[in-house]
Order: structure tokens, then sequence, then C-alpha cells
């Protein structure tokens, strides 16, 4: 590992920054894991998108649908592609803790940079319940945490989230909250401590110049930017350079995409269905791999197919791809 346990923190600060996405896990039409296809698409975020780190096995990798071998493989295919290029997490979700344990401890050997826990969904319904059980995982395993704080499970007070600091390798948060309140008061509780990330990309810019944040950690970079075209990154570093007119111009250019992927992919399931079948035929659509998703997830019916790429088609995007697929084609030649 790259860093001590007691210097999670301090090393979070210096990696834990920039536009991450968090990729669908792909598998094969006979449901086996799809190595060349995960592998692909990870390359294609590393150097095709220039994205700075990446996030695999999360909720829209549908870790809850895997065994804990598919789990750890794709990790070793993560660190095997990206070749100390980004900075990688990986998702050990467990009810139980010492599953959650192994995968964090499989996750260091294999050289991820840091592993993420969604809390618990049963049992854990309260404080002291939510403390002990991430206690219990730091007290067995040396890499940074992550802790992904959800409205589906228990919510992480700032109370809570105060106690969890003092645990020597939780090293951020990754907001996945409805409403801007809870993660404000997050923020004046710990963020001088602990990287926070809100896992949405629609208020990344206001996050980033009025609150302070550095790190946006969600699956919109992937799904928005295509070879050549790259607003997110684009709008996030003229921000960071201080160029607010020119980052809001391109902010803005992407209502188009934000309407699109409210109507088909609203978040953590909104609508009644975990919208993967959805992420993965827009992967399609922008020459990724996307391929079946595993129940109890429900793949899209051919109408919609055909609603969604018309959709995807009258933003432009689907025509940026064929525009700089034709310019690698002149560029071979």
């Amino acid at each position: 590992m790259k860093y001590r346990k007691q210097d999670a923190k301090e090393y979070a600060k210096t990696v834990l920054k920039g536009v991450w996405t968090a990729l669908p896990t792909t598998f094969t039409a006979n449901d086996r894991l799809d190595e060349a296809g995960n592998a692909a698409n990870l390359e294609h975020c590393i150097s095709k998108l220039n994205l700075d780190g990446h996030y695999c096995i999360g909720n829209v990798g549908e870790f809850w649908a895997m065994t804990n071998e598919e789990r750890m493989r794709v990790v070793e295919i993560n660190v095997e592609t990206a070749k100390g290029r980004i900075p990688l997490i990986a998702g050990c979700h467990h009810q139980n803790p010492y599953e959650a344990v192994k995968l964090a401890q499989h996750a260091q050997s294999a050289g991820i940079d840091f592993v993420i826990i969604l809390t618990p969904f049963i049992a854990a319904r309260n404080d002291d319940a939510v403390f002990d059980y991430f206690r219990l995982v730091c007290e067995r395993v040396d890499i940074g945490i992550v802790l992904f704080n959800t409205e589906q499970t228990y919510p992480i007070s700032t109370k809570l989230a105060k106690r969890l600091a003092t645990l020597p390798n939780i090293c951020g948060f990754k907001q996945g909250v409805s409403k801007p309140q809870p993660t404000t008061a997050l923020r004046d509780a710990i963020g001088k401590e602990v990287e926070v990330s809100v896992a949405d990309e629609a208020p990344f810019l206001y996050n980033l110049s009025v609150c302070g944040d550095r790190w946006l950690l969600n699956y919109c970079p992937h799904l928005f930017q295509v070879p050549g075209y790259t607003p997110v990154n684009d709008y996030a570093r003229a921000a960071l350079s201080g160029d607010m007119n020119k980052a809001t111009e391109i902010c803005r250019s992407l209502n188009p995409l934000r309407s699109v992927l409210a109507k088909w992919i609203p978040g953590y399931g909104g609508s009644g269905r975990m919208a993967i079948a959805e992420q993965k035929f827009w992967m399609e659509c922008i020459g990724m791999v996307g391929g079946p998703v595993r129940a109890p997830c429900a793949e899209m019916t051919e109408q919609a197919k055909k609603e969604m790429l018309a959709d995807l088609e009258a933003t432009g995007l689907v025509a940026k791809v064929k525009a700089g697929a034709g310019k690698a084609q002149q560029r071979a030649a």
C-alpha cells in the first residue's frame, strides 16, 4: 500500500480529487463476467476520456448480484488494466462485516488505493450499531475507507460522521442523499478532515466553486463524455483555473444530456427500478461495452431502446461519437 493506515486521511487529500466515474460491471450473454469488456471500458475511461479515477463494484456495478469471487476478479481486472495510471476505489459493500473485511483485504493486496463501504441495511438502525460495524471493519484492515451515505440505509448524521471520522482509516464520504442540507452540515462537521463527494454531476460546478468540493464520484463522466468531447472535465478544470464564465458556459451546454439522464436514469431507483440496463444501453450507444444485467434488474424493451437512442441522438452525443471515429480512421490511414 502507498500509505500507512494512520496516514490514510492525509493521503486521501492528495488523491480523492477531480472527475471520477463509476462503471457498471459487464457480463456476457451466458451470464459470465465479461473480462475483456470490463477492461475495455476502463481503458476507454483512462486513455480516451482522461478521467482522474474510477470506482468499481458499486450500486451501478450490480455488486449485490455478484459472488465475492466475481467481485474480487473485477478488482484484479481494474488493477491490471489501470497499471497505476489512475487511482482506484473498490466497492466492498456487505451486510456481514467479516465478508466486508475479506473483500477489503483482497482489494488492498491487489493494489487498490481505497475501498468504499455502504452502511449495512439490516440491524444497523442506530448510531451505535453503525459505528460498531465500521469500527470492526477498520480494526481489521489498513486500507483507507470511503463511506457511502445514502437514504437507502440508515443515514449517517453529522453527529455520527464525527464519531466515524475518529477511526484512522475513514478518509472520505460519498454523499448519495437527495437534499443539500445534510451535505452542507457534513462539510461543516468534518470537511477539513475527510474528502466529500456529492454523487450527482448536476450540482458539481456549484459544489466546486461555492462549497469548496474538489471531487466528483458519479457515473455521468463516462455517459456524458466521448473521445474528443469531455465537457465535465473541461468545466471542472476551467472553474479550478478561475475562468467561471467558461466553466458556466460549458456546464450549461450539458443540460440536454441531463434531461435525458433524468428521464431514463433517475437516482437510486427512484422510478421503481434500478436503471442499470439503461446505463448499459447508453454506453452501447456511445461505443462502450454494455451487455445484459442480472436479476433482480430488468432489461429494457426494444421500444424503450429505440426511444432512448432517439433521445440521445437529439442531443448530438451520438454524432460526436461517429465524428470522432471518422477522425480516428483518417489518422490511421
